[in-house]
């Protein structure tokens, strides 16, 4: 399980899966009464009010209920933690690249505004994610970022010795993030694709990576936070 510092506050547990990572036994306060949300890489993130709360078709939750667990699925795209600073509030997203393009950042932060608060009050932490080492994508893809979002090209696709498209997706994601307020914004560096253990298996699950021989829905690793359950 990774952590970021940047989400150590003292109201706040969190922590970046591995493949090899056991949940239900890391969060066994939190992790079976966690609500679950549906993802299909769109922009909808429901507010989290319950345990065991299905949130539907949602590519993110938003609490402000201590002990429910904002668990986020991913084998590639990048997972999202964000908290409010004095720990209150805390959002999971779950930002593909089709997710990205369409704009669930922005999505966080108006709801944030909704809900009466400013994005500038919360800090945020990037997982691991596909990077641009690996993340081949077509010109279509890139093109669709600089003419939505005004990015410059070498941003959202560095150019590579093999001369190849490379998405830089958490790049994307943390410019998303400062523009629309969120300037304290930590990143893991390990890419999903690609990452090693030291014994030499992968750290983490790989949809692109894996694609012939993974199991849909099951070969995922999980990004999860809370607001921390009050002990006497």
């Amino acid at each position: 399980m990774l952590a970021s510092p940047l989400l150590q506050l003292p109201a706040v547990v969190h922590g970046f899966g591995t493949r090899h990572d056991d949940m239900a036994a890391l969060w066994p306060e939190y992790w079976p009464r966690r609500p679950v949300q549906h993802e299909r890489h769109g922009t909808r993130i429901a507010v989290a009010t319950r345990a065991g709360e299905d949130c539907g078709e949602a590519d993110g939750m938003l609490t402000d209920r201590p002990g429910l667990l904002l668990a986020i699925a991913t084998a590639d795209c990048v997972p999202i933690l964000l908290a409010r600073r004095d720990g209150r509030e805390v959002a999971a997203l779950h930002a593909g690249w089709r997710g990205a393009h369409g704009g669930i950042v922005e999505a966080f932060a108006d709801l944030v505004r909704a809900r009466g608060g400013d994005p500038a009050e919360w800090v945020a932490a990037i997982g691991p994610a596909a990077h641009p080492c690996c993340y081949e994508v077509g010109q279509e893809v890139i093109d669709g970022f600089v003419g939505r979002w005004g990015l410059d090209p070498h941003l959202v696709a560095p150019r590579l010795a093999d001369g190849l498209r490379h998405l830089d997706l958490p790049a994307i994601v943390l410019h998303q993030l400062r523009r629309v307020g969120v300037h304290a914004v930590a990143g893991r560096t390990e890419c999903t694709m690609c990452h090693t253990r030291a014994d030499g298996r992968f750290t983490f699950h790989s949809y692109r990576r894996d694609r012939e021989t993974r199991t849909p829905v099951v070969d995922v690793h999980w990004s999860a936070i809370a607001i921390a359950i009050e002990t006497a």
